[in-house]
């Protein structure tokens, strides 16, 4: 299914497991320099400012090579446009075919742009047509994204899949009428919850070890999903835009109680789950909405001055700082504070690592130089050599 050659995928999860293995002290640098060199990494992954070039002069092409044919086939047919962008669309997809068979492109900017442009040169289309809905256009949104994350193994994509699958089930939950309407965020927290578990499951399998960034990034957007379904402030305003219930601040909604109580509670929930499991998806999410928490109780109770409130936060941030280092100063449990990447070991360049294991390769030396003993202060010779 994918579009790349699973050995090449294969050498470079090797590469990244022992680049992982070396930065914690579990192998030599010697033992690194030969796994690198028994399995080469033959895609083409460029460091961040090449492939944000790269991806900046490939969206400029598309942008221009469209514009050129919108200009030389004319805009004044509805029909021709959408022909046009339809093809265009199809056009990119093509070229990113080719490109990663001939360059090998891997997250190089080039095949991560070919891939966005592909996606919003057809919804394009749709949106220009005008019989097409939004539940149309997310669907296709959610099928196509869902083949260019399992063809090319993309994390983004993967992200925009989901994304397009929420709205998708969303919209077409709420035309059921106004219960549905209603509870709508209860299904939309089920469904984050159904497609985490679902991710949780299907990481275990040993064939989709190359989709495993792509299945934590999923799931750390059904953490998000989860909370906002169930966040008074979002529930209420997102109510309000959508169905025109021109609610005013201090205006309840249907099962108000129920969405301040989950507000409140899922965020330690997420922070304590993680603590027990050792997750720190969770641990990390739960802090960040934690934040979101404390904006929705200030919009709606404004118990303290802003400035005061942050300067509050800040000091309680920081006290609970300082006692979790001090605390885990010794290790326990399971968490310590110590630094387990030595700053002296991170050699992650492969480059680097087989030139080092060509000009030095830690084997003895022969040789038959003598060097004499000494008792000089400073140089440690006499004078005999």
């Amino acid at each position: 299914m994918t579009a790349y050659n699973t050995t090449d995928l294969d050498n470079r999860l090797i590469q990244q497991q022992a680049s992982e293995a070396f930065r914690t002290s579990c192998i030599g640098e010697e033992s690194l320099a030969r796994i690198l060199k028994a399995h080469p990494d033959k895609l083409y992954t460029p460091n961040y400012f090449i492939r944000l070039a790269l991806g900046v002069l490939t969206f400029v092409a598309v942008l221009f090579i469209t514009f050129l044919f919108v200009l030389f086939f004319g805009t004044n047919n509805d029909g021709a446009l959408i022909t046009l962008l339809l093809l265009m669309g199809i056009a990119c997809y093509v070229a990113l075919e080719l490109m990663i068979k001939s360059k090998k492109y891997y997250n190089a900017g080039v095949d991560n742009t070919l891939m966005i442009s592909c996606i919003i040169l057809i919804i394009s289309a749709l949106f220009i047509s005008g019989d097409s809905s939004y539940i149309l256009i997310s669907a296709v949104t959610t099928i196509l994204s869902l083949w260019l994350c399992l063809r090319f193994t993309d994390a983004f994509m993967a992200s925009v899949f989901y994304l397009a699958f929420f709205i998708f089930a969303f919209l077409l939950y709420v035309k059921l009428g106004a219960i549905a309407k209603a509870t709508a965020p209860l299904l939309m927290m089920a469904a984050s919850a159904i497609v985490y578990f679902i991710l949780k499951k299907i990481e275990k399998n040993e064939r989709i070890a190359h989709y495993l960034f792509a299945i934590d990034t999923v799931k750390f957007l059904t953490l998000v999903s989860f909370y906002a379904s169930a966040n008074y402030f979002v529930v209420k305003e997102v109510s309000d835009q959508m169905f025109g219930l021109h609610l005013s601040v201090h205006h309840g909604i249907f099962l108000g109680w129920l969405f301040w109580i989950l507000t409140v509670i899922i965020p330690p929930l997420y922070v304590l789950y993680g603590i027990f499991k050792k997750d720190f998806l969770f641990i990390r999410t739960g802090m960040g909405l934690i934040a979101a928490t404390i904006f929705t109780i200030r919009y709606y109770h404004a118990i303290l001055p802003t400035e005061i409130a942050m300067l509050i936060a800040g000091l309680l941030l920081i006290s609970i700082s300082y006692f979790l280092i001090k605390y885990l100063s010794t290790t326990r449990n399971g968490y310590t504070f110590q630094n387990l990447h030595p700053a002296d070991k991170n050699l992650l360049n492969a480059e680097a690592l087989i030139i080092a294991q060509t000009f030095g390769t830690g084997r003895k030396v022969e040789s038959n130089t003598l060097y004499g003993g000494g008792s000089g202060a400073g140089g440690g010779a006499t004078g005999d050599f």
